[in-house]
This record gives structure tokens, C-alpha cells and sequence, in this order.
């Protein structure tokens, strides 16, 4: 099975860098699709109840960062025959909003007279995007029923991926400035992102910093990475040479 994220949790995440925090749902719902009701939300739902699901806590799988229903799920008997091959993932059990998608790996024949089931650990979600892996955890626990709240971002210096050795630069007058973010928009591939609204401007070096190889989003001046973006070209950040960052230079997406 394939699965996305919608526009609407998309968004309900990166607006927490903009000063509002993501509740977390204390249960969501399932429902068949007969065609991809898209990262809008929208399609084609088969008239069956839709059917809580519950989530793992984050674990890492293939190397990634996932969370897998925690049981089984099976539909009232189908009254009509039918093809599922999508599903959606709702904050309530009518209309509401779907927060996910996904498409089925193998389509659902329903008959008539028949349950249409999923297993645990069929319906698995990991995160897409720009994001590190204890922020990631975090994005992932919006569907457990745990909050994001929302935090001022500051943008760090770092001399290689900060997960992986990576460390932050430093030296005489060395601070990492705030970074605000325009609102959520669809980019160019049709995935959700924000990026910063203005030119961001680090203070004057005193002396010698290092190489400026990635460009790190910080939950203010605390140590928790939010997420990191590889410089298309390194700098050398010395005495009088000051690192900038043109507007809307900065992305962070989800998918």
C-alpha cells in the first residue's frame, strides 16, 4: 500500500511554525474509496460505516520511521457489490475531514453479503518531507492522540547532516536568527510546504565559524532539530562575511 498525507494534516503540521499548535486526535476512522481521493480529500467513499483505527507507537521499519494499525479492521457486511482500491482516514465517523490517504495494494472485491477486512500492521504511514527523526516521531504521534504545540523556529549553521555527525557552528557573536514562514501552499509537485517570508540574515562573524554545509530549522535556541536542508553550495563563514538566506529559499514540505 502507498500512503499520503493529506493537504489538510499537511497543513495542520507546518502551521505549528507559525504559531499554532496541532491537537492531537484521540480517535480517527477508516472509510473505502472507489477511486484516489487525493491529497484534497476528496473521492468517491462506498456507503459502509467507517471503522476506528488505532496506531503503533513510532518504530523504526525498513529503515523508516513508521506507525501500523494496531488491529485488525473489517466493515459491516457489503450491500452492494464494489471495488475498494483507496482508503481514508478521518477525524470522525461522518463527513469530517480525512487527514490521510492510501491506496490499496491489492484492490477490495466487494460482494454482497461479505466483510471487506484489513490485518494489522496492513495500513502503514511514515513521513515524507524535510523533517528529522525526533520531529518526525512527533508528526507521527498527531495520529496517537498527542500534540504538537507550535515553537518559534531558528535557523542553526551546521557543518554536515546534524543526524549524523553533524555539528553546529560556532564562534565570536555566532546566534541563530528567527525564521517566520509564509502560509501553507501547494508547490510545484503538489506537495503541501511553507517557506520563509523574508530574507534572514545571520549576525556580522567576529572571527572564524567554519563551513556552512546544511541549513538547520531548531526549536529556538534549545538543541531539538526540526529539520535540515543541504546547502546547494557550501560557504566558508569567516571574520566580516555574513551568511543569508534569500526569501523563500528555505522549504519544508510534507507529503
Amino acid at each position: 500500500m502507498a500512503y499520503f498525507a493529506t493537504h489538510a494534516f499537511a497543513r495542520r503540521v507546518l502551521n505549528t511554525m507559525r504559531g499554532q499548535t496541532a491537537s492531537g486526535f484521540s480517535q480517527l476512522w477508516v472509510g473505502l474509496f472507489l477511486n484516489d481521493p487525493t491529497a484534497t480529500g476528496i473521492g468517491s467513499e462506498i456507503p459502509l460505516p467507517r471503522q476506528p483505527i488505532g496506531f503503533t507507537p513510532p518504530a523504526m521499519l525498513n529503515n523508516q520511521l513508521s506507525i501500523q494499525n494496531t488491529g485488525d479492521i473489517t466493515w459491516e457486511a457489503a450491500t452492494d457489490p464494489a471495488i475498494a482500491t483507496h482508503i481514508g482516514i478521518f477525524d470522525s465517523p461522518t463527513g469530517g475531514v480525512m487527514q490521510l490517504r492510501g491506496s490499496l495494494t491489492v484492490p477490495l472485491e466487494l460482494r454482497v453479503g461479505q466483510q471487506p477486512s484489513v490485518l494489522q500492521g496492513d495500513i502503514v504511514y511514515w513521513i515524507r518531507g524535510d523533517f528529522s527523526r525526533d520531529f518526525s516521531e512527533a508528526i507521527l504521534n498527531i495520529l496517537r492522540g498527542v500534540a504538537l504545540p507550535t515553537f518559534e523556529a531558528r535557523i542553526a549553521m551546521h557543518n554536515g547532516n546534524p543526524e549524523t555527525g553533524g555539528t553546529e557552528l560556532s564562534g565570536d557573536n555566532y546566534s541563530r536568527p528567527a525564521m517566520t514562514f509564509t502560509e501553507p501552499v501547494v508547490d510545484e509537485s503538489g506537495v503541501m510546504m511553507i517557506a520563509n517570508d523574508d530574507v534572514v540574515r545571520f549576525p556580522v562573524p567576529m572571527g572564524v565559524w567554519g563551513n556552512w554545509v546544511v541549513t538547520t530549522a531548531m526549536r529556538g535556541t534549545g538543541s531539538e532539530i526540526v529539520g535540515f536542508r543541504v546547502r546547494d553550495t557550501p560557504d566558508y563563514i569567516h571574520r566580516g562575511y555574513v551568511g543569508r538566506i534569500p526569501q523563500g529559499n528555505f522549504r519544508m514540505r510534507l507529503s
